[in-house]
């Protein structure tokens, strides 16, 4: 070490050829260490004065130096326990002033999977990961995931989503960027890079991504028809529809237009009833799904979880959530209002169509599979040839799109059980105050 302190850090045992006997690369056992082994190897020879190194040997010069490069393919000896690889042994001397921190330098386990490595071959972040672990991990999360999670395995740190994070966000990514490019295949580290890319794209407040292709655009803002330079199709920049761009649409708003679509277009009710938009309530990324199944949506883009029904967030126990402390037992779990189709859709038709008043449609499969089948329930005759399941997600979209408000068909215990639901006090009923007094008490 460089402060003249020698320590035994691993035992090396290997072979030179020399010349004895007049025979010459008789391998010799060479023993790096001051005593020999009790059971000497087979190739063992003891050395003496009249042997000669071998002039072509590529490990040992002839003064008897020898080369570091020769001790790669030696084998090597356990100490105290403990079995160091020789380059990082000489790695650890070359790098360390003293014996315990060459041994802290060869001792690194990776918390991932519990191997114990040289800290040369460990990530340098706030978690130490092995360059195995780093690699596995990363090369799948940025195939499989969107730049948001590609945060440490072992803590799930640094936060990079939210508001305030963009210079520590893009701090990390820079240092993550500098990782990927040295650990991984270029083709992986491109694809990195066009994700990171895209996500800078989508957190500025002009750019929008084409509803019929994979395109995006910077979009002028007092414009609402968005034209694809990419597809060259045309659509609004705030509903963004999978249908193509209308002239009605012009000087409407969305709401409007939609009240106009189901007025006078026929087959409009159909074909909001084959497919729909979903918009992320995070990144407004648009993609297309079709009705029924699961309400519990994951965005594609940042992974952002929430309903399909109300757009709000799906949150993990009570810490993630933060919306009442009994949340920690519900596991995933969102806080839908009370005209979301989580509710109404366990109402009948007539009480639907009651509220309105004052199966060939694909759905997406719940199977991890993402692929898009008929639903197969039998169709209902009263319901258009639609299966109960899917007359009744149509009928509480058109609830929600005229604001209708279930409150005004609840029965007093439903009343009760919606302000205990949001942590609201129940009113107590007086003793001479009539029912009907009390719900319209409760309804407001």
């Amino acid at each position: 070490f460089p402060n003249k302190e020698k320590k035994k850090l691993v035992y090396l045992a290997g072979t030179v050829p020399v010349h004895y006997e007049s025979v010459y690369n008789i391998p010799v056992c060479i023993w790096l260490h001051e005593t020999h082994p009790v059971s000497r190897p087979r190739c063992y020879v003891r050395p003496s004065l009249s042997m000669m190194i071998n002039p072509c040997c590529s490990c040992v010069d002839a003064t008897g130096i020898i080369s570091l490069d020769g001790l790669k393919n030696w084998t090597y000896m356990s100490m105290e326990g403990q079995s160091f690889v020789p380059s990082d042994v000489i790695e650890a001397v070359q790098l360390n002033r003293d014996f315990p921190s060459a041994l802290k330098f060869l001792t690194h386990s990776c918390p991932i999977c519990q191997e114990q490595v040289s800290f040369s071959k460990m990530t340098h972040c706030s978690c130490f990961l092995c360059q195995t672990c780093f690699k596995t991990f990363f090369s799948s999360a940025i195939k499989e995931k969107s730049v948001d999670h590609l945060v440490c395995p072992q803590c799930g740190r640094p936060e990079i989503r939210g508001q305030g994070r963009m210079e520590e966000s893009m701090e990390y990514f820079n240092l993550l960027d500098t990782q990927i490019r040295h650990f991984l295949p270029p083709q992986i580290h491109e694809l990195f890079q066009r994700k990171l890319r895209d996500r800078a794209l989508q957190e500025m407040p002009n750019f929008r991504w084409c509803a019929h292709c994979s395109f995006g655009m910077l979009h002028e803002a007092d414009r609402m028809r968005m034209d694809c330079p990419s597809c060259k199709k045309s659509t609004c920049c705030q509903c963004r529809s999978p249908l193509q761009w209308s002239p009605q649409h012009q000087g409407l708003s969305c709401r409007q237009f939609r009240l106009w679509q189901q007025q006078n277009q026929p087959d409009h009710h159909q074909t909001a009833l084959l497919s729909y938009n979903s918009i992320c309530p995070n990144c407004q990324f648009v993609f297309s799904l079709s009705k029924g199944g699961c309400l519990h949506f994951t965005c594609s883009q940042c992974q952002h979880q929430f309903c399909g029904g109300c757009s709000q967030p799906f949150a993990l126990g009570s810490q993630a959530c933060g919306f009442s402390a009994r949340c920690g037992t519900k596991g995933l779990h969102a806080h839908h209002p009370r005209d979301c189709l989580y509710h109404l859709r366990d109402w009948s038709v007539a009480r639907l169509h009651l509220l309105l008043q004052t199966c060939v449609v694909l759905e997406l499969r719940d199977d991890g599979s993402r692929r898009e089948e008929p639903c197969g329930r039998p169709a209902q005759p009263e319901h258009g040839g639609y299966c109960r399941v899917h007359y009744k997600e149509r009928l509480v979209e058109l609830i929600n799109c005229f604001h209708g408000d279930p409150v005004v068909l609840f029965s007093t215990a439903e009343m009760k059980a919606e302000l205990q639901r949001w942590n609201i006090a129940v009113p107590i009923r007086t003793p001479d105050e009539p029912e009907p007094l009390y719900a319209h008490r409760l309804r407001l």
